[in-house]
């Protein structure tokens, strides 16, 4: 018996032999990198939300006035969505575009331009202007944003079923102007310019209008787009007051607005923006510090796959490349971008400062198919990987406004925007504004 014993177990010995052992199956490097990764992130911010995409798409967009002028930015050109915030309407541009709309029109009107995202200005107002309680733009259709692909995520805008309901342009009533403020100024997004309605708090009250016209006027060689509107109400009765009455004139001066179309819109352009931002990002180097610093750079794509890139931070300091682009030897040239065998921090508060780096490339579809490789060399073994933002799933980048203020060195996402915590696990709050430390910011200032 301890013969078949010793035959069993030198067997059982051979059998487990380290020639015979599948190590292919052992996880790579990376592998280990990345469930470390989304290990610390858990615990830092939470379990990300499922339908989390980070800045880089929903699952479903519905059009809607964005009324917070906090997160438009502000006229330097630094906004939401990277829109630009109008300029102020002037003396000057408010008498000429009221000469034009003075002048008798006709019976309706159609628009000369077809935007979906636009701020509304208020330009005049006049007696029966304050009279009108509400503004929309009327829609017949719905825009959904239809998912392609979930792994990877993609998707598309995609128009869809009738829809009856107009957009109602909030907090901007006809007897309220007050310059460029929230009550004068609404950004519009997912809408359309193709007809426009109106309220009025006279007679019927709740009754809508149509009564306008669109005019493209150039002031000091500047070319904007005008809408008038002219004023009616009805008797809510046959026996009502008189006063309840007023008989349109067809002179569409009563209440006057701007219509001013999203960032990069010309008449003739053919190539049209589809999506521009900022995205921040982790190259998985140094796991835990979450300051997605490592790189950031912002872009803007258009509809024919051409990207313009500006490179603007690498807080990194592995090899990282954003569409090709070697960041580092781009931003200080290759003969600086090193301190010895690791590339130089730059504009993240230490290590070096540089101006942004501007270039363009084709064939991208998108601002999360801009392709930022990593390459890491440990004892010699070379390892290249793609940072990814899949829904669901920690994310090696994000999307963020063209506005956003990124950390700087080692200060995380946590402390300088204590908003992103909650939106990371479900809470569809804006945290790109939050900061309350602006010392924690590179550039606050």
């Amino acid at each position: 018996m301890m013969g078949v014993a010793a035959m069993t177990m030198g067997i059982a010995l051979t059998s487990c032999s380290k020639n015979d052992i599948d190590f292919s199956q052992r996880p790579s490097e990376h592998e280990k990198a990345l469930e470390q990764y989304a290990d610390a992130f858990a615990k830092t911010f939470g379990t990300p939300a499922a339908y989390q995409t980070w800045g880089f798409g929903s699952a479903v967009t519905t059009r809607s006035a964005m009324p917070n002028s906090n997160e438009w930015g502000t006229s330097s050109g630094a906004g939401y969505l990277n829109f630009p915030k109008p300029a102020d309407i002037t003396p000057e541009e408010r008498a000429a575009v009221l000469a034009v709309f003075n002048e008798k029109g006709a019976t309706s009107y159609t628009s000369i331009i077809d935007v979906d995202s636009f701020y509304v200005q208020q330009v005049y107002c006049g007696p029966n202007g304050s009279k009108m309680n509400e503004l929309a733009t009327t829609v017949n259709y719905t825009r959904e944003r239809k998912v392609i692909s979930w792994w990877p995520y993609q998707d598309e805008v995609v128009e869809t079923s009738v829809d009856p309901y107009d957009d109602i342009i909030n907090n901007f009533n006809g007897g309220k102007y007050s310059g460029n403020g929230e009550q004068g100024c609404m950004l519009m997004y997912n809408s359309a310019t193709k007809d426009f309605s109106y309220k009025t708090s006279q007679g019927g009250g709740q009754r809508w209008y149509n009564h306008w016209r669109m005019e493209k006027i150039t002031v000091n060689g500047k070319v904007g787009y005008y809408v008038g509107f002219d004023h009616e109400s009805a008797k809510q009765g046959s026996d009502a007051n008189n006063n309840e009455l007023d008989v349109r004139d067809y002179i569409y001066n009563d209440w006057i607005i701007k219509i001013v179309p999203s960032l990069g819109y010309k008449e003739d352009q053919t190539d049209k923006i589809k999506e521009s931002g900022r995205v921040i990002c982790e190259d998985l180097g140094a796991i835990g510090d979450f300051d997605f610093n490592d790189v950031v750079f912002d872009a803007t794509v258009y509809e024919s796959g051409k990207a313009i890139i500006t490179l603007q931070a690498a807080g990194g300091t592995l090899e990282l490349s954003v569409a090709g682009k070697e960041v580092h030897e781009a931003m200080l040239g290759a003969e600086n971008a090193k301190n010895g065998s690791v590339y130089k921090m730059i504009n993240t508060g230490q290590g070096a400062t540089a101006e942004p780096y501007t270039f363009e490339v084709t064939g991208i579809s998108s601002l999360n198919s801009i392709p930022v490789v990593v390459k890491k060399i440990n004892a010699g073994e070379v390892t290249s990987y793609e940072l990814s933002a899949n829904m669901g799933q920690a994310p090696q980048k994000i999307c963020v406004p063209t506005s956003f203020k990124w950390c700087k060195e080692r200060k995380s996402l946590k402390d300088a925007y204590p908003g992103f915590k909650s939106w990371a696990t479900g809470d569809s709050q804006i945290w790109s504004a939050s900061n309350d430390d602006p010392s924690l910011l590179y550039n606050a200032n």
